[in-house]
């Protein structure tokens, strides 16, 4: 059987490392290596991955230069002829693997496969599915033109592919997911399938909490922006040596805590529920968002509303 090398980048995941490697070897009916690589952690981490002891798990000291240079230095590691990451505090649906892997298969001229994804919370509830309900293409063309539809870690990818590319690039201090996507796009087709293939964990110490949303902004722009200079002239400013200065500061608006980005992803989903005539489930997430927050009168608004605005369409599963 084909092994699949699962890549993931660790640093102070001491609260959430266990149950990750968990849903890793629950994996069903696929050969896999779990290469973690603990960059610089100060916490228990790496006593916990230790204390697991699953033979096909390896535990590698990381570069400590950020999230690029702890997947690059998982990619020298892998073994396997298929390659996936999954960040050190989430989760793998048990058939996950199994899934894509025949997709692969099955399809040679496809160099990845990617699904849908759905956020948790710290405790592991569900918050919202996130492009479930969109269907399964062919999504080279979207990428191209930079728009992606699902998180890095749905991603099952051919290895020798990423490895052409050079992984990662260290540049990226975030959003080197992207960039990856996109470079990839460039040499291969890429599939999506709507099915669940990713659980986001979403909490205060995230990277999505961790890093400043400018930062972000910064780097998501910056992906687009070379994805755009390749198009056009062949390659980009980072491959010409040239590339924009990083600002030394980026000035942060006021942040928004994990429970009002959960409130905000758990009234998304009522409204879609609701847009497709669920009425029963729209309601009933709008209360669970609105019981998240209960000081948020913008919840109960939407919750009202929820309740007694007509759906236009009939109810789909």
């Amino acid at each position: 059987m084909k092994l699949i090398s699962i890549i993931i980048p660790m640093r102070n995941a001491e609260s959430w490392i266990a149950a990750t490697l968990g849903s890793l070897l629950s994996q069903r009916e696929v050969t896999t290596e779990i290469i973690v690589i603990d960059d610089g952690s100060t916490d228990r981490s790496a006593d916990i991955v230790r204390r697991v002891g699953a033979p096909t798990i390896r535990l590698l000291p990381g570069p400590q230069r950020g999230i690029s240079a702890a997947f690059n230095a998982g990619l020298s590691a892998a073994r396997g002829e298929f390659l996936c990451r999954c960040d050190a505090d989430d989760l793998y649906p048990p058939d996950r693997l199994a899934r894509q892997l025949r997709f692969l298969a099955e399809h040679s001229e496809f160099g990845a496969v990617c699904g849908a994804y759905s956020t948790i919370d710290s405790r592991g509830r569900h918050i919202a599915e996130h492009f479930t309900e969109t269907t399964a293409a062919d999504m080279t063309d979207e990428l191209l033109r930079g728009i992606g539809r699902s998180h890095v870690c749905a991603y099952l990818f051919r290895t020798e592919l990423v490895r052409r590319l050079g992984g990662c690039r260290e540049w990226f201090v975030t959003s080197e997911d992207a960039d990856l996507q996109y470079r990839l796009a460039e040499t291969t087709r890429i599939w999506f399938d709507p099915a669940v293939a990713y659980l986001y964990r979403l909490h205060e110490s995230s990277i999505t909490h961790a890093q400043k949303s400018a930062e972000r902004k910064f780097f998501e722009q910056q992906a687009r922006r070379f994805l755009q200079q390749r198009r056009e002239t062949g390659d980009d400013d980072l491959q010409r040596g040239t590339p924009p200065a990083v600002p030394d500061l980026f000035e942060e608006a006021a942040a928004q805590s994990a429970r009002e980005q959960i409130q905000q992803l758990m009234l998304g989903e009522a409204w879609r529920h609701h847009a497709r005539g669920r009425r029963l489930r729209a309601v009933a997430t709008g209360l669970r968002a609105a019981l998240r927050r209960p000081n948020s009168a913008t919840a109960w608004r939407s919750l009202l509303a929820l309740s007694l605005k007509p759906c236009t369409m009939r109810s789909s599963p």
